[in-house]
């Protein structure tokens, strides 16, 4: 995040974001918060799908060796134990189409991810630059914890990791659509 660059201030850009008189702003901050924790939350079930897509093929794996044995060893027809290996082999073949779909949906939203911290690093520095710049455009105020230099080297900086943030998040958006 953009806000844990600055260390000069105690608060997080979102406690001044939601103190100041942008309403919209913080509003705006919030939402991607919850969308993030969404993102995250699916990623984790992914996770915990994919362990499970993993035991699924480990298991899909030891029928066929112990089928194959029973058609060795076993009293069953060839007829019996080929039909038995069809079915774990649909089977597996359903699991194999699962974990596809599953890896498309988590590389979405990991891409969906990035692009989200990015955007709300990009907007808690905007909501910051705001108030900077109204603190430099306001009279002097000797309750101000930064003076008039640097007040405009943190606006300087914030610009800077406002234009780097934004060209990433173009990049991260154009990969993103490569892969679609």
């Amino acid at each position: 995040m953009l806000s844990d660059h600055h260390t000069s201030n105690p608060r997080s850009v979102l406690e001044l974001a939601l103190m100041s008189d942008e309403p919209t702003a913080a509003r705006g901050i919030k939402k991607i918060d919850l969308t993030i924790a969404r993102l995250r939350l699916l990623l984790a079930d992914i996770s915990a799908r994919e362990s499970a897509i993993e035991d699924q093929r480990r298991q899909c794996r030891e029928q066929r060796s112990k089928l194959v044995m029973f058609s060795l060893y076993g009293d069953g027809t060839l007829d019996s134990v080929l039909t038995m290996l069809n079915d774990v082999d649909e089977r597996l073949a359903s699991v194999e189409a699962t974990a596809r779909s599953l890896g498309g949906i988590r590389k979405r939203a990991e891409d969906e991810l990035e692009s989200l911290q990015l955007t709300k690093g990009i907007e808690e520095a905007k909501v910051l630059l705001q108030q900077l710049q109204a603190k430099q455009a306001a009279p002097d105020d000797a309750a101000e914890p930064l003076n008039p230099a640097e007040l405009q080297a943190e606006i300087a900086r914030l610009r800077t990791l406002i234009n780097e943030a934004s060209e990433r998040a173009a990049r991260s958006i154009e990969r993103a659509q490569g892969r679609a």
